[in-house]
């Protein structure tokens, strides 16, 4: 029994001892600061006050423009803040658009064409004897070949439409045939024969000034002109043929002897004209890079000078030094036309192929014979006519 109280005494002792230094569930402190069971750090208190209106530094604003701070005293510079200020000091430069390309009101057009053409020539005249026909005599120089250059320029005005244009030209002549045919009253035909038209040149000019206008989203332009246009041919021809005629080749010879070698020049014919032009022409966009082109003129007015050489019958007893035959009319008009279809190769070249007719006549005028070109004869016709392919190359600014 004593054993055992002794027993639980030291029990009851050794308790008490263990008691203060045994570990015990700790408190969470009331004020949050770390313990063993809280020992990372945690987010700071952020009072109410500073919540509501934070203590952060102003960010830099923007001038104000309509606020001006006071100039310094001994500086006529506008201050720092002043924007207001230093506009009015010092306006701002104004930057001038001299890299846009200032488009010109003037458009120009050149080039050069070749003129691939065939022509005739006629004349007739009246004598007035009773003995002779009425025409009395008629020569026609039909199938006149002819290749010519020529240079065409163009100048428009788009504010206003003006417009001149113009072209110069000339070439050659190749083959070709003229009748000479002489009549007796009731156009009994007396002397037939054929000459062989082998050269000689013509050449002519071109000015023409006019209005036009454009549509430039239909992509067309119409234009009417006035103008003048000289043109001046010699034709040269030779040899002589006999042909069939009504008194058996009593004059000339049997049919189809040659009287003159074709060697032998006998026949010289100058015209020359003088022409006022009343017309209008258009050019018309149909296609990407191709258009149309032309112009249509009427001759209200023409004069007209033609020297002609019987180089045969230049004996002072006969015609007398050539040119013994001038004929001459102030009462001549006409129509001349051309058109084009083009493309354009790049934006300031053009190509293009078309034609051309132009035709001159008069009904009246005067004819002289020489020596004496003393007297004058009645001029029955005269009528020139060319026509044929042209080929152009245009550059276009």
């Amino acid at each position: 029994m004593a054993r055992t109280t002794v027993f639980l005494a030291v029990a009851i002792l050794g308790a008490g001892l263990g008691a203060a230094d045994a570990a015990e569930w700790p408190k969470l402190p009331e004020s949050g600061e770390a313990t063993v069971w809280n020992p990372a750090p945690r987010w700071p208190d952020i009072p109410d006050e500073k919540l509501a209106k934070p203590n952060l530094a102003p960010a830099p604003q923007w001038p104000s423009v309509t606020a001006s701070a006071p100039a310094a005293a001994d500086s006529d510079k506008p201050a720092l803040g002043d924007v207001t200020g230093a506009l009015k000091a010092k306006p701002a430069p104004v930057f001038q658009a001299a890299f846009v390309p200032q488009l010109s009101p003037f458009s120009f057009e050149v080039g050069g064409r070749y003129w691939y053409s065939f022509g005739d020539t006629k004349f007739d005249f009246v004598n007035g004897h009773p003995l002779f026909g009425d025409p009395t005599s008629t020569l026609y120089w039909y199938d006149t070949q002819g290749h010519a250059g020529e240079f065409f320029a163009r100048l428009d005005h788009a504010p206003t439409g003006v417009f001149v244009k113009g072209l110069v030209g000339g070439g050659i002549f190749n083959g070709g045939t003229i009748v000479d045919r002489d009549y007796f009253v009731g156009q009994v035909k007396f002397s037939d024969t054929s000459s062989e038209i082998n050269g000689d040149r013509f050449h002519y000019g071109i000015v023409d000034i006019g209005w036009a206008f454009a549509v430039p989203r239909a992509g067309v332009r119409f234009g009417v002109f006035v103008g003048y246009h000289y043109w001046a041919s010699k034709l040269t021809a030779a040899g002589l043929v006999c042909n069939p005629d009504d008194v058996n080749g009593f004059f000339c010879g049997p049919v189809g002897s040659l009287q003159v070698p074709n060697t032998v020049p006998i026949f010289v014919y100058e015209p020359t004209w003088h022409a006022m032009r009343l017309g209008f022409d258009a050019r018309w966009e149909i296609a990407r890079g191709w258009s149309l082109s032309g112009e249509v003129a009427v001759v209200p007015y023409a004069r007209l000078v033609n020297k002609d050489s019987h180089l045969l019958r230049q004996s002072m007893a006969d015609l007398g030094p050539a040119p013994n035959v001038i004929s001459r009319s102030p009462y001549a008009f006409g129509a001349e036309s051309e058109v084009f279809i083009n493309y354009a190769v790049t934006p300031n070249l053009e190509v293009g192929i078309g034609g051309r007719y132009w035709g001159l006549l008069t009904d009246r005028g005067s004819v002289q014979f020489g020596p004496a070109f003393n007297y004058d004869y009645a001029l029955d016709r005269f009528d020139q006519q060319r026509y044929g392919l042209l080929v152009q190359v245009k550059g276009r600014f």
